[in-house]
């Protein structure tokens, strides 16, 4: 993944979420220092280590300390463009950022499409607009996207015509943002509807595929369409073609996101409450389009966004957000979550944050090697590099020898310890630099075996990491899941038919007469779940609902928070006013989560209701059985019967009740008889009669 420059968001009322890993919190954890309010348009950016620098919503610019940037009032973006701005960093600079803003439909696109200059090194690192509102096109739309240059340095900024099939590509150099575009002519014009002008633009983390979505609307006057547009995108020259519609039944689709291999394409359709995965590489459309996997969703998505830990966000008017946390896998293996990532106490709106969707370019991918001999620990290694014009190669191995050559071969002696090996590529006629390393281990001697796994905790379906050092050519990978089953890929996926501790092996086997090596670990398959109780409960108005689950767990969230006593325990009291369905979402020790809900159905008072039990045990809970009616009904008589027909209650007053006993004496469990008369409002005589089980 490109550094830490997106671990940061902040969107929608105030809310944001960190991807800064820190002690206990492997997960992206949610950020409540944010100023922004904002429906749709936002975007952030952070450093290379992952500290904020500044956020927008592509009108107003707030620095790292939350505060307005200098100057950073007043840009012509529009909160309510689906991509209404984007920061991209100025290639070659340590400190200028570039701000593009787009305006919405809202304002009949008036403003078109502008850019902004930040300038970090001002305002003691708190950063200044030093260039602001400077005009990139008058014809605009609300999508908008950026996508990294063939060469890994250069960033192409997209744009799209009001109303037209013109797509703009501007190339942002080290030099600043070229004056000259590279224009295309592709795609379907959908002139005279609103639905052309909004929607998402995505580029493929490749930079080789380019999605356009419509974004759908509701009106009798307005022409939905009913597919998505894929274009190829050139990321060297900038020129987008081969437009091709992509349509599946006559879904709406309202916004679109890559996986991080590019491979899957996610759409959400908003008012139909779906989500879709296609093959996106496919090379017929229909063959694309029959692809689709379809997903139900709760309540809508809006939005969708790729995030620096390659996991993809689904964003919703809601505390939590959606997850797809495998997203290169097909079908359900992709593991989409509808709330799991909790951004509670702040709120989402509609749009995800804009960022530039480069997690799998890797700076340190300027170079490649081959370990020619582990026991000598000859290495070859070939310079990588899309930069024009001549360049100056300049190695560093990292045990004091350096090299000018493009593909030099180097002997590292000795050769059983690990180096960091360095290139600068430098273009005599451009500007900009790459700079890569890598740890290299060259003695065969040394290959250490070392893996890491990922569980995904409900099911048996564990995810390895190799984390050993070696070239695919020098050793081969053999797995032992301790269950009987073997691999000899890199980094397997295992499925156990059983919950169990299982000793999973890696063996390094090399092909010469160095040593091998082999890990060992533990692995604790098993899976968590939560269940609330009550699954379904019927209340009166007021009446206090105790939910709790039998599951002990570290961390409780109930959701929503309404009418609950208190959302993050174990076991709140509920006492709402109108149907509600609960949901709790609990965490144990491992990091697994399992998720339950509560369906609570409340009587307005608008008839006579008698509960169907009661268990009077005096521990304050449904200890009394009596009548529930509104206002209008005046009791004349509520008699209780047990089975052989004995009365053991009676009243005329209401808001008495019985509590299960008969003449001093507990009575026993079973079924029993209730008779009640009333007089409504017009002084009309009800009878109603029922049974209700006593449990003990």
């Amino acid at each position: 993944m490109l550094a830490q420059q997106n671990n940061n968001w902040y969107f929608g009322a105030k809310a944001g979420l960190s991807f800064n890993n820190v002690t206990n919190q492997p997960l992206p954890f949610a950020l409540t220092n944010g100023a922004m309010i904002s429906d749709e348009s936002s975007t952030a950016i952070s450093d290379s280590t992952g500290k904020l620098l500044f956020y927008t919503n592509g009108v107003t610019v707030y620095n790292r300390l939350h505060q307005v940037m200098l100057n950073g009032d007043n840009l012509k973006g529009n909160e309510s463009a689906c991509q209404g701005a984007l920061i991209t960093p100025m290639p070659g600079s340590d400190s200028l950022y570039y701000i593009f803003t787009t305006d919405a439909i809202e304002n009949s696109f008036q403003k078109g499409y502008n850019y902004s200059v930040v300038d970090m090194s001002r305002d003691n690192g708190n950063g200044e607009v030093i260039e602001k509102n400077t005009p990139l096109w008058a014809s605009c739309t609300e999508r908008l996207a950026a996508a990294r240059h063939a060469n890994g340095v250069d960033v192409w900024i997209i744009t799209n015509d009001n109303d037209s099939d013109i797509f703009r590509a501007w190339l942002l150099t080290c030099n600043g943002l070229q004056p000259t575009p590279v224009v295309s002519l592709a795609g379907v014009v959908l002139n005279q509807h609103i639905v052309t002008n909004t929607g998402y633009m995505k580029v493929s983390p490749d930079g080789s595929q380019l999605c356009q979505t419509h974004l759908p609307l509701y009106d009798p006057d307005e022409i939905n369409p009913n597919f998505i547009q894929l274009f190829d995108f050139n990321n060297n020259t900038g020129q987008i073609t081969n437009a091709r519609s992509i349509a599946f039944g006559n879904a709406m689709y309202v916004s679109c996101e890559y996986s991080p291999d590019s491979r899957m394409l996610y759409l959400t359709r908003t008012y139909e409450r779906k989500l879709d995965q296609l093959e996106a590489k496919l090379v017929n459309p229909v063959a694309i389009g029959n692809s689709t996997i379809t997903f139900s969703t709760p309540d809508p998505v809006f939005s969708l966004q790729l995030g620096p830990d390659e996991k993809i966000y689904a964003f919703k008017p809601d505390d939590v957000l959606g997850t797809i946390n495998y997203p290169n896998q097909k079908g359900i293996a992709c593991g989409y979550v509808h709330e799991q990532t909790s951004i509670a106490p702040r709120f989402s709106r509609y749009a995800s944050p804009s960022c530039m969707n480069d997690v799998a370019y890797d700076p340190n991918n300027g170079f490649s090697f081959t370990i020619i001999d582990s026991c000598t620990g000859t290495v070859q290694f070939n310079g990588l590099t899309g930069l024009p014009g001549t360049l100056v190669w300049e190695w560093d191995f990292g045990d004091g020898n350096t090299s000018t050559l493009q593909n030099p071969m180097h002997t590292f002696n000795p050769p059983n310890q690990a180096y960091e090996v360095k290139l600068k590529i430098s273009s005599l006629s451009h500007c900009g630099t790459i700079r890569s390393k890598r740890i290299i281990k060259p003695g065969g001697s040394i290959i250490n075996a070392d893996f890491d796994f990922v569980i995904r905790c409900d099911s048996g379906y564990i995810r390895f990491i190799n984390k050993s050092v070696f070239a695919p050519n020098e050793a081969t990978c053999l797995w032992d899941f301790g269950d009987g089953n073997t691999s000899v890929s890199i980094n397997p996926v295992h499925t156990y038919a059983r919950e169990g501790m299982y000793n999973v092996k890696l063996k390094l086997i090399t092909g010469t007469n160095c040593l091998d090596d082999s890990m060992e670990l533990q692995v604790d398959v098993k899976s968590f779940t939560v269940n609330v109780t009550p699954a379904i409960q019927t209340i009166v108005i007021g009446q206090p609902v105790f939910l709790s689950t039998e599951e002990p767990a570290n961390t409780y969230q109930w959701s929503p928070g309404k009418w609950l006593s208190d959302s993050a325990t174990r076991s709140p009291v509920a006492t709402p006013l109108e149907d509600m369905v609960y949901r709790l979402r609990a965490s144990n020790n491992e990091g697994c989560t399992g998720e339950d809900s509560v369906i609570i159905k409340v009587i307005q008072y608008n008839d006579i209701y008698v509960p169907t039990a009661f268990t009077p045990d005096n521990n304050g809970r449904n200890d009394i059985l009596r009548p529930h009616f509104g206002i209008k009904y005046e009791l004349k008589e509520f008699n209780i019967y047990n089975r052989w027909g004995v009365l053991v209650f009676t009243t005329k007053q209401r808001g008495i009740g019985w509590d299960g006993s008969y003449k001093g004496n507990r009575q026993d469990a079973g079924v029993y008889i209730w008779l009640l008369k009333a007089t409504d409002a017009d002084g009309k005589i009800i009878e109603k009669k029922g049974n209700f089980v006593l449990i003990r």
